[in-house]
């Protein structure tokens, strides 16, 4: 594929990725498992209308609460996915963005609603 002039080798990106970065992908399921897990949590105590994000609020109240999470969650990581395919440059600061944003979001979780929205 090319893009601006430049070509890239997606899967070859997502393998060196994976390859280099096998921590911070195993990292990022686990955030990502307890993210889903206290959003759950949180959501089953306070409701769906306490949910700061957005997106998530949306799916969980169109779909429900276990299914809107959980595709919201998947869609976080398929585009952590993509974003890596494209550039393995910025694979290592995408991914912990994203630690860091399923970092947060757990606290935030176990804190309860109205903590600090």
């Amino acid at each position: 594929m090319r893009i601006l002039d430049e070509d890239i080798h997606m899967a070859a990106n997502l393998k060196a990725s994976f390859r280099l970065y096998w921590y911070l992908w195993l990292a990022l399921f686990l955030t990502a498992l307890l993210d889903f897990a206290t959003t759950l949590l949180f959501m089953y105590q306070g409701g769906i209308g306490q949910e700061g994000n957005y997106i998530i609020r949306l799916l969980a109240y169109t779909f429900g609460i276990v299914p809107g999470v959980l595709l919201g969650k998947s869609l976080q990581i398929v585009a952590t996915v993509g974003f890596s395919t494209l550039s393995l440059r910025m694979s290592r600061p995408i991914l912990l963005l994203i630690l860091l944003i399923n970092f947060l979001a757990v606290i935030i979780n176990l804190l309860g609603p109205n903590t600090i929205r």
